[in-house]
């Protein structure tokens, strides 16, 4: 399924040589802020070093995208560390809801790490933005941008903890999926869209709104068993759930969400629901839908680009969420 490309094994070495950059800039930076307020900085410190998910290439697409828009990769910088402290943030906010915090680990307790976290998703970001050395109408238009994002983010996470076992299927949970998942990459792509100059600021958002759904798919595949699976022993209405619940006859509908219900609290429930989702017909559709996002990606990344070692590099990220967002027909297994 993959479309082919050229080999980017150089540019991902560099692209990943540069998260240290990041660290290091986004430390220095936060030193800074800290001189007004230590005790908040000091916990967003913490929060970042015990957050696993900042070492994700995935989350340095600005730097690849506006390597191919201007051939300068370098001021994509402040998108990057303005997005990273933005998903520690909501990473934490998580962790908590879903009883996953660790405060011994981390250093905090449950309050401040919310205190601190809530900052990460919008008052640290903005006050970064603000003091950077930009253009005033740059300054003026990322700001608007990150808080339209993040507040997309915020109301595609609501949907999600508010939909039960009767909410609407597909469509609802498609459109909960570019919030909660696509939001935060749109937002990205359209700030260093912004940052290069380039027109298709709203075609950029388009293609980080679709490349953040395909994300989610993509860590959607992280449990290998039912008995792993936390979406189903949270109630969690993935995209899978969704398909499935729209291919049921009318009178099938009832038992199936009766059992979604059974399986937030039965392990043989689990398993049995695990089962279901697996079944070849509903897995070859589900992939089907991979393919669809996958071509439509691919399109609009050769629409908004020139052929370069950046869009390869891009290209690659595509080809590499949707492969692990496949299922194995039968199993479940990516």
């Amino acid at each position: 399924m993959p479309i082919p490309v050229k080999d980017v094994t150089s540019d991902y070495e560099s692209l990943l040589k540069r998260q240290q950059s990041v660290a290091d800039t986004l430390m220095s930076t936060l030193r800074q802020l800290g001189k007004e307020h230590p005790s908040l900085i000091a916990a967003t410190v913490k929060l970042l070093d015990s957050d696993g998910s900042v070492h994700s290439p995935f989350r340095m697409l600005p730097f690849p995208v506006l390597g191919a828009l201007t051939a300068d990769q370098d001021p994509a910088l402040p998108v990057v560390m303005c997005s990273r402290i933005w998903w520690t943030g909501a990473e934490v906010l998580d962790d908590l809801a879903d009883g996953d915090f660790h405060p011994a680990e981390v250093g905090l307790s449950p309050s401040q790490a919310t205190v601190a976290s809530a900052a990460c998703l919008g008052d640290i970001p903005q006050t970064l933005i603000q003091r950077l050395d930009l253009p005033q109408d740059v300054r003026a238009a990322w700001a608007r941008e990150f808080a339209s994002g993040s507040l997309r983010a915020a109301e595609g996470q609501l949907r999600d903890v508010s939909v039960g076992p009767h909410g609407s299927a597909w469509p609802e949970t498609m459109r909960i999926y570019v919030g909660k998942s696509g939001a935060p990459y749109g937002r990205d792509m359209a700030m260093t869209a912004m940052l290069a100059g380039a027109g298709a600021v709203a075609e950029w958002r388009a293609f980080g709104h679709l490349f953040g759904v395909l994300r989610q798919m993509a860590n959607d595949r992280d449990a290998t068993s039912a008995d792993e699976d936390k979406d189903l022993a949270n109630g969690t209405r993935t995209l899978l759930v969704a398909l499935a619940a729209d291919a049921l006859e009318e009178t099938e509908t009832a038992v199936f969400r009766d059992l979604r219900v059974r399986a937030t609290r039965d392990a043989h429930a689990r398993r049995e629901l695990w089962q279901f989702l697996t079944q070849p017909d509903i897995t070859t559709a589900y992939n089907r839908q991979i393919r669809l996002i996958h071509r439509k990606l691919s399109e609009l990344l050769k629409a908004l680009t020139d052929a370069c070692g950046h869009q390869n590099l891009i290209q690659w990220m595509i080809n590499v969420s949707a492969q692990r967002a496949l299922l194995t027909v039968g199993t479940g297994v990516a």
